[in-house]
């Protein structure tokens, strides 16, 4: 209750500011040990460049639709007619029937574009609350899903060969050979469907699953070096990593750290499979470790 109040304070702390700009970003998120905060509300948001900033940035893109949330892992509770400035909300919370994955709680305008975002671990704990506003016109946010289109899509190359230089989990920088996005995919693992892949060579990938409202990567490498386990909060998100057979897997996102363990495990079973789907653009779907 006390996380939550907080939370609302610092939304309203935003907005009796109002009178100096129209518009407010504000972005609240565990990291470590301790919350960090970040507040624009400059009509140039998007110049920021910082790392609060550049989440910040994501989360103006949000996009949700209840029909993408799979009934057979979460309860939903609707809330309509909520005034906030004048303009109508609809709040949304979103709770999952077992612990493996974060409750988020969401405010939407009519055009279902995010207000507001709160997202609670497991353990109720709050790993983030996001507002991007303007206060004139409602929401600020443009009509932006990503891997969230509609239309069933099998795979769909984007720039083999682009020699673009990216930087993963743990440091790792390495040119990407090719990206692939993909759209309303079979299920992969208890509700969740893979959705985008980035392959830097044919030893490193970094594979993106979703369930409709939460996310997690997984970042595949071989292991240079002997590294202790890592379990910990990192900008509102889960960080799982470990070594398994001179292979390390890191995993960050809005998952639990057993769930995230589940996943390592069912990849490394299957790492041969898995490499050589990814290497050619496929999905990894649940055939991937279901042998029959």
């Amino acid at each position: 209750m006390i996380r939550f109040i907080l939370s609302i304070v610092l939304l309203l702390s935003a907005a009796v500011s109002v009178f100096a700009a129209d518009k407010a970003v504000i972005f609240k998120c565990l990291n470590k040990d301790r919350y960090e905060v970040y507040l624009n509300m400059q009509d140039d948001y998007f110049a920021d460049t910082s790392m609060l900033g550049s989440i910040s940035h994501k989360l103006l893109k949000g996009f949700f639709s209840i029909d993408r949330i799979p009934a057979k892992y979460y309860n939903i509770e609707k809330m309509d007619n909520i005034s906030f400035f004048g303009f109508d909300i609809t709040q949304y919370t979103v709770m999952p029937k077992d612990n493996d994955r974060f409750k988020q709680v969401l405010w939407l305008d009519n055009n279902e574009h995010i207000v507001k975002l709160e997202v609670y671990d497991h353990v109720n704990t709050l790993m983030f609350a996001f507002s991007g506003f303007d206060y004139m016109n409602g929401a600020m946010h443009g009509r932006h899903h990503e891997g969230m289109g509609h239309g069933r899509g099998r795979g769909m190359g984007m720039g083999r060969g682009m020699g673009q230089v990216r930087e993963g989990p743990g440091g790792f920088r390495g040119t990407v050979e090719g990206k692939y996005k993909f759209w309303d995919t079979p299920e992969f693992y208890h509700g969740f469907r893979h959705f985008h892949t980035t392959v830097f060579n044919k030893y490193v990938f970094d594979l993106s699953f979703e369930d409709g409202i939460n996310r997690f990567s997984v970042f595949i490498k071989p292991a240079n070096r002997r590294v202790e386990p890592v379990s910990t909060i990192v900008y509102g998100n889960y960080l799982f990593s470990r070594i398994i057979d001179d292979v390390e897997y890191t995993v960050y996102g809005t998952v639990s750290f057993g769930f995230m363990e589940e996943i390592v495990n069912i990849i490394h079973s299957n790492i041969k499979k898995v490499i050589d789907t990814a290497s050619e653009g496929g999905i990894l779907t649940s055939e991937i470790y279901n042998k029959k």
